[in-house]
């Protein structure tokens, strides 16, 4: 069966497109920013039984990767010409890899028993972004999940992380400094990062930058996305701080406990840099760990220092009125890399 080409148009996200109907009147923006991609042809093609998938690999000494796409994704598009394709050597020999479309109608099986549709299973695994990649075991269980792009490199020790089963032993983060990197970032200023450690006294929305020297996405980062237009308006309602997980820099977090920045970034699961951790009304709103663009960052901080976290459970809820708001406005929607939300 040929693999299924993937026209993108709706980004990272899985529900938005399908979710803002809004007719094309005079003056009303357009969605952009897509592009074309396809599943490799070394992807296997199943009968979609991870049961059965995960132990024809086991016995071949792999793992399945089960990489979840979406029509209208650029990420997915990225994830597959930078991440997946030019490493086939080191994903071939030692995993199983699998296509799913989350708006697809092809029937899945997880255990061997009950079917459900690709959509129903991405609902099931609360799939929100794609690419979503989830790793299964033997048992066909999950054992390690990557939600939305990661570049090369990071995508290099997520592979081995599963390949060797260091998932048994410890998570990623503890992983990835056994690797030992070598720096290869020198940290970037930005005019809105301030300087507070004291987090309990803050009475704006926070937005933690967790990154260090060994980050092979940062630097991108800050030259485009943290310097859009559209970004820095939303990051001006926050107060904005960066911590080195990898350093022992006292701070008090928000619920006024005394720690560290390498403390505080084990105890919330920070998995890698860059990753941002946003907080409101002293809890915890929304993290990414993910590349984002400018598009989809802004709705987030948005999400967060509107406290519509209040009326939507889930911030892809609120990127339906937040980017039909900017179609309304005579704007368009780019959900490309360079996205700028320009007028037509």
């Amino acid at each position: 069966m040929p693999k299924l080409i993937k026209l993108l148009f709706a980004a990272f996200i899985v529900s938005f497109m399908a979710s803002v109907p809004i007719s094309q009147a005079a003056g009303t923006g357009k969605v952009v920013g897509g592009e074309q991609h396809r599943a490799p042809d070394w992807f296997k093609e199943t009968f979609l039984d991870f049961k059965e998938d995960a132990s024809e690999a086991a016995a071949e000494g792999k793992h399945v990767m089960i990489f979840f796409d979406l029509t209208g994704c650029p990420y997915c598009a990225r994830m597959m010409a930078e991440s997946v394709e030019p490493q086939r050597a080191l994903i071939e020999p030692y995993f199983n890899s699998i296509a799913i479309d989350i708006k697809g109608a092809r029937e899945v099986s997880t255990d061997g028993e009950n079917q459900m549709t690709e959509t129903q299973l991405a609902k099931k695994m609360a799939i929100r972004f794609t690419p979503t990649i989830v790793f299964l075991d033997e048992n066909a269980k999950p054992v390690f999940r990557i939600n939305g792009f990661w570049n090369p490199a990071q995508f290099r020790i997520a592979l081995k992380y599963v390949r060797t089963k260091a998932y048994k032993k410890m998570n990623i983060s503890a992983f990835a400094k056994l690797q030992k990197a070598a720096p290869v970032y020198k940290l970037k200023d930005h005019q809105l990062l301030t300087k507070v450690t004291d987090f309990s006294k803050i009475k704006t929305p926070l937005l933690v930058l967790f990154e260090d020297e060994t980050c092979s996405a940062c630097a991108e980062l800050h030259e485009s996305v943290l310097n859009r237009k559209a970004v820095l308006n939303e990051l001006q309602k926050f107060t904005f701080v960066r911590l080195n997980p990898r350093k022992d820099t006292a701070i008090i977090d928000p619920e006024g406990n005394k720690t560290t920045s390498a403390k505080w970034a084990e105890k919330l699961g920070i998995r890698l840099s860059p990753t941002f951790v946003s907080f409101d009304e002293g809890k915890e709103r929304q993290r990414v760990d993910g590349t984002l663009y400018s598009h989809h960052f802004s709705a987030i901080l948005a999400y967060v220092s509107g406290k519509h976290y209040k009326k939507y459970p889930t911030w892809l809820g609120y990127l339906r009125v937040f980017s039909k708001n900017i179609l309304q406005s005579g704007k368009n929607v780019d959900l490309s890399k360079d996205g700028v939300s320009a007028k037509q």
